[in-house]
């Protein structure tokens, strides 16, 4: 792409914002940032810019009044605010910061997965699968890196795995993964899009420029979903269907292992025990398949796939046990920010009520129904906080005792003077931490905190 004095404008400045600024200056484009905040951050991050020479305005309270040559917007951005309409109507190219990176390194072959839940796991995992057989790759996209920040290091690199959200999807033009992975997709995000259907199609958007030669790695039960919510969409790539529970997938769970029917040229027959990995739980089953496929097909052994598989350890706030108080175990899965999240997590909870469940935080407008029968049956009580508290006990209710707490502090503890020997406190919000906290990592931090601190306040008593 040739921007070089060219009027690109930048609209947001966030990470991605900044990025994708920095990457159309260095790439000699006349550039303008907008950015409708004026927290301290983002005019520290405007200082920067504008002593690299570009052109910065926050606070706006008003479209911007400039004709651009392209326009660049990050995923924060609203398309209902000042600045997403300024988009719809400005006449000119707008490119998501994920395809306007990718247009300056597009000829890496690249893995980029999307999907409600499980896609920052499986990203982790493919990169750790490539890494670890010789193919230099950094996850980037909605996780870790802006993709426009790699850019300078596209040299040093053998592959490209990007995680994508349905937000940085939307403005997609020519963006061309080799391998796109469809992790799953449940309702979710419903404050951003009218429909489930909208948020669907823009999570379809990663496939619309593949060909017959790409691969479209799917897991079953999502696909299932779009054939029915979007019929008129049709893959032109290779398809490859995942799941560890239906054994009508392409890759399925047998007896214990994961095992490949063979399809277009995928090696056959038993792949993995899962027992040797140390993810946990049937959905994370279902990431290493999604990977291991994903690796496979860009040319890495099987048997040295499913090594780096087998080796890989999950991030933070997934289902991570981080202690244990009197038989009481206490974990964190912060990172279920929706229903379907909490739904993995409590199938993997011991059954007979054994779980304390802490839920709640901001609202995304969705609906917290379809649980009702893991709530009755894995747990003793949910212990709600946080700005969608009613609503969740208005639709749990009568599925399981609910109670309030006025914090994630206060919740642990309450949760920690009744639970018993062999009981779980599990931390799985259902919801984003915005109300409360800055992300879901600092919700998993202030759990993990309180939990650590219970621990020493009963070593003090002994």
């Amino acid at each position: 792409m040739d921007i070089k004095n060219k009027q690109i404008v930048i609209l947001g400045l966030g990470g991605s914002g900044e990025a994708a600024a920095r990457l159309a200056l260095q790439q000699g484009g006349k550039v303008f940032v907008f950015d409708e905040s004026c927290s301290e951050t983002v005019l520290n991050r405007a200082q920067k810019l504008m002593d690299l020479g570009a052109n910065v305005e926050c606070g706006c309270q008003t479209a911007p009044q400039i004709k651009a040559d392209l326009v660049v917007i990050s995923p924060g951005v609203l398309p209902q605010g000042i600045l997403g309409r300024y988009a719809v109507g400005c006449g000119a190219e707008v490119l998501s910061e994920l395809e306007f990176g990718w247009s300056f390194m597009s000829d890496l072959p690249l893995i980029a997965i999307t999907g409600t839940n499980g896609k920052t796991t499986t990203t982790e995992l493919c990169s750790a699968i490539l890494n670890g057989n010789g193919l230099t790759t950094c996850s980037s996209g909605n996780i870790g890196y802006p993709v426009s920040s790699l850019v300078a290091q596209a040299g040093q690199m053998r592959m490209n795995v990007f995680e994508v959200s349905s937000f940085q999807l939307e403005h997609i033009h020519l963006f061309h993964p080799r391998v796109g992975i469809l992790t799953n997709i449940t309702p979710d995000h419903l404050e951003r899009y009218d429909s489930f259907e909208d948020y669907a199609r823009a999570k379809l958007n990663l496939f619309s420029q593949q060909t017959a030669e790409d691969w479209a790695v799917v897991q079953w039960d999502a696909l299932q979903i779009i054939r029915k919510h979007i019929p008129d969409f049709a893959f032109r790539s290779k398809l490859v269907t995942y799941s560890a529970e239906s054994l009508e997938s392409d890759i399925i769970l047998k007896d214990g292992w994961i095992v490949c029917r063979g399809k277009d040229g995928l090696e056959s027959g038993d792949w993995l025990e899962v027992k040797h990995l140390k993810l946990l739980g049937n959905h994370n089953v279902e990431n290493v398949m999604a990977a291991v496929t994903a690796a496979h097909v860009m040319g890495v052994p099987l048997t040295d796939a499913v090594r780096c598989a087998s080796a890989f350890l999950p991030s933070g706030h997934r289902c991570e046990l981080v202690g244990e108080l009197d038989g009481v175990r206490y974990i964190d899965d912060s990172k279920a920010t929706n229903v379907d999240a909490v739904r993995q997590a409590l199938k993997m909870m011991p059954p007979g009520q054994k779980t304390w469940l802490i839920a709640g935080g901001k609202d995304k407008g969705f609906e917290f129904d379809g649980l009702e029968d893991l709530l009755s049956t894995r747990v003793h009580e949910a212990i709600l906080i946080g700005e969608t508290r009613r609503k969740i006990r208005g639709q749990w209710q009568k599925s399981v005792l609910c109670s309030y707490a006025d914090s994630l502090e206060g919740a642990v503890r309450y949760a920690a003077g009744f639970a018993g020997k062999e009981e779980v406190v599990l931390l799985s919000p259902a919801c984003s931490s915005f109300d409360m906290f800055k992300s879901y990592a600092h919700r998993g931090d202030v759990f993990k905190k309180t939990v650590a601190q219970l621990i020493d306040e009963r070593t003090l008593k002994k």
